[in-house]
């Protein structure tokens, strides 16, 4: 198995840096370039299994490889906008489709360009003294910023153990205060931070608090100018509760976008933070990011990095943005590439995106780095 230090140092290599001179935007043509790099026969039977209905519900999958998109396929099947029943729907490449928790990836990348360079400083502050109008216990000065971000706070939160559909969640319990910064913010400590990890949509909406408060601009209007508008995305949604600012969406839950674009997204942290020759995200923070700073014994071969999952599945060292109802951007950066799974299995226990992940790398000529675990 490759140490992270390998790992880092292959992704970090010219190996990786090389391709966006050769194919500066591989989602900029009409359609896939081909299937170069694997065996059609492969691919044509994964097109043949998600027609048929063996990854059940899945809406869109793309595969980035080598610098060029050679794969994408589009499906229908039912689909939610936000939790808000959509029915059967047919897709293709301007369809808008709920990113769910991948948004919280987004969300990292947006805290990054914020921080820029010189984000050590801030990640070590506590995390109370972004919000001096806020009356918080004294308990919290010992949680940071970083603590916040790799979600080893140790507030209280039951999103794990509470489902998203009963109104106990905390997460949905959030949607009806109009301040969730300082709900989130008034729990008790449960664990010390920094030694517990526990998923909570709650603390990236803090994210969303510091991001704003950094950069003094609306959350909403930031992302559009920092994000958005460099990488060409322009028809998206990001939604948040009502009760919320206007400018302030779910930044754990609430972006909706084109497959294409979020393929895009995932695309940029391939390449180092760089777009068509641009730094778009800081390349430290990109590094920094993909760490496993957490591990999780409880979440199968995955760890956590900031807000981005970070583990060895099907033998391969993968980075993911994950989602509620198999949404997901599997990122190989030792085989230069990006897989990008659209799905409507909301709520449902366990999920297919992984066992189709494993058929794409199934369906590879020759694997550069293949770990011998896994």
């Amino acid at each position: 198995m490759l140490r992270r230090r390998d790992f880092l140092t292959i992704l970090l290599s010219a190996g990786c840096g090389h391709l966006l001179a050769r194919h500066p935007d591989p989602l900029d043509n009409d359609s896939p370039v081909g299937d170069a790099g694997f065996r059609s026969t492969a691919l044509e039977k994964l097109t043949s299994a998600l027609e048929d209905g063996d990854y059940p519900n899945t809406h869109a999958v793309l595969i980035e490889y080598d610098g060029r998109l050679v794969y994408e396929k589009y499906f229908a099947g039912t689909d939610e906008r936000w939790g808000q029943f959509l029915g059967e729907r047919t897709f293709d490449a301007e369809s808008l489709h709920d990113l769910r928790s991948a948004s919280k990836s987004a969300t990292s990348a947006l805290l990054g360009i914020a921080l820029s360079t010189d984000f050590d400083n801030a990640l070590a502050r506590p995390i109370g003294s972004f919000f001096p109008h806020l009356k918080l216990r004294p308990g919290l000065d010992a949680v940071r910023l970083e603590h916040v971000l790799t979600m080893t706070a140790g507030l209280e939160w039951n999103e794990m153990t509470v489902p998203y559909t009963d109104p106990k969640n905390d997460e949905l319990q959030m949607s009806n205060v109009e301040d969730p910064i300082e709900l989130v913010l008034s729990r008790p400590l449960r664990e010390k931070p920094g030694t517990t990890w526990y998923y909570s949509g709650g603390l990236t909406q803090v994210l969303a608090g510091v991001l704003q408060q950094i950069t003094g601009k609306p959350f909403d209007a930031f992302a559009n100018e920092a994000l958005f508008t460099p990488l060409g995305i322009t028809h998206y949604e990001w939604l948040g509760p009502s009760k919320w600012d206007s400018h302030m969406p779910s930044a754990a839950s609430g972006l909706r976008m084109r497959a294409r674009d979020l393929a895009r997204f995932g695309s940029v942290y391939l390449h180092q933070g760089t777009w068509e020759g641009r730094q778009i995200v800081p390349e430290a923070w990109v590094e920094r990011s993909i760490q496993r700073h957490v591990q999780l014994t409880h979440q199968g071969p995955w760890g956590y990095g900031y807000q981005w999952w970070v583990g060895t599945l099907k033998g391969y060292e993968v980075v993911a943005a994950c989602g509620n109802g198999n949404q997901r951007v599997f990122i190989v950066p030792m085989e230069h590439l990006a897989v990008t799974v659209f799905a409507g299995e909301y709520n449902k226990p366990g999920g297919h995106s992984e066992r189709l992940f494993g058929d794409v790398m199934a369906a590879l000529r020759g694997s550069r780095h293949r770990s011998r675990s896994g």
